[in-house]
């Protein structure tokens, strides 16, 4: 069925799934490969949330005087590459980077590794790929139909769908070093340089994008899945090692625990690993033992917090946590003994 215009009206039923569908899933997966410490899920959705829809507008509502420049000055074709290219990555970057700018500096408390920083920039990613994905797939079926729309669907979905994750999680990996680092250098170049390299990455995908549209040729084509890929495989690998970095304070500040009499060993090795961790609660899960569940769950999240906290006593000098690490010890002892 199709518009007087010859728009497939049967789009509008897919378009919503196929926009947010995939990114959503993506999303989950971000989350759930978090497994020490479970970030806040309402400031999870709010950073969804924010590069869905105040990113997009903000983003348009910057670039289009920008491209209505560009195209004076350049001509239309060439003003559009120019836009692409220079526009779209600065704007973009920078408001999705806002979010983890606004998180660096009212909810730092909350970021304890890169990773963080990783999930909450892939988030934003996530959320502004979903909404962004919708203009683009009702461009492609009002031009394509639903073929087009289906293709279109496979190269921004699948291909490159991880891209706007990818990019705005090396931002909020940039704030992440800064946050626990006490080099007053480190602070002031981490967040640039992780939002420079988002602009960079970003950029290089829009040229070799453009230089395939503009030229038709195969050589742009054949370089464009390979550098956006090696770009995320690269980010991916840092916060895979922020992971690591997390298991390793684990272990080291609860041995301290277990040192002085506080934890049990059986507890302590399970709490430092993740199949361990994960183990327990299936079998839990397994034979129906919902509070013993919820009870293990409870235990895990307490000793990782512990382990933070006490990392940010040690590493950054923030006294302040010393309440909360004793809080943090009765609840890790109420939990192990229950």
């Amino acid at each position: 069925m199709e518009g007087q215009n010859g728009f497939p009206i049967m789009a509008l039923c897919f378009i919503p799934f196929l926009a947010f569908g995939p990114m959503v899933l993506y999303a989950l997966f971000v989350w759930w490969f978090d497994r020490f410490e479970k970030e806040p899920l309402w400031l999870m959705g709010a950073a969804f949330l924010w590069g869905s829809l105040p990113t997009v507008l903000l983003s348009i509502c910057a670039q289009l005087p920008m491209a209505a420049v560009f195209g004076a000055v350049a001509g239309e074709r060439a003003g559009g590459a120019l836009s692409a290219i220079i526009a779209a990555p600065i704007t973009e970057e920078l408001f999705k980077g806002a979010f983890v700018l606004l998180l660096f500096l009212i909810y730092r408390r909350e970021i304890d590794s890169l990773y963080d920083g990783f999930l909450y920039g892939s988030l934003v990613g996530f959320g502004f790929a979903a909404t962004e994905n919708v203009l683009y797939f009702i461009g492609a079926a009002a031009a394509g139909g639903l073929a087009g729309m289906f293709a279109n669907f496979v190269a921004r979905a699948i291909f490159f769908g991880l891209n706007h994750a990818a990019w705005t999680a090396l931002t909020g990996m940039g704030f992440a070093a800064a946050r626990l680092s006490r080099s007053a250098a480190v602070k002031m170049a981490a967040p640039m340089l992780g939002l420079g390299g988002a602009m960079a990455f970003h950029a290089l995908h829009n040229t070799i994008a453009t230089l395939t549209e503009a030229t038709q040729s195969v050589l742009p084509c054949l370089l464009w899945l390979p550098a956006s890929w090696m770009g995320v495989l690269l980010i991916f690998g840092i916060a895979v090692y922020g992971l690591f970095r997390e298991r390793q304070w684990i272990r080291m500040y609860l041995r301290e625990e277990v040192e002085a009499g506080r934890l049990p060993e059986p507890v302590y090795r399970e709490c430092g690993s993740f199949t361990a961790r994960l183990g327990s609660r299936l079998r839990a899960l397994l034979r129906g033992d919902l509070e013993g569940f919820r009870r293990l769950g409870r235990l895990h999240h307490a000793a990782a917090e512990l382990a933070f906290r006490k990392h940010q006593r040690a590493a950054l000098g923030e006294a302040r946590w010393e309440g909360e690490i004793e809080r943090l010890r009765a609840e890790l002892r109420r939990w192990a003994e229950a």
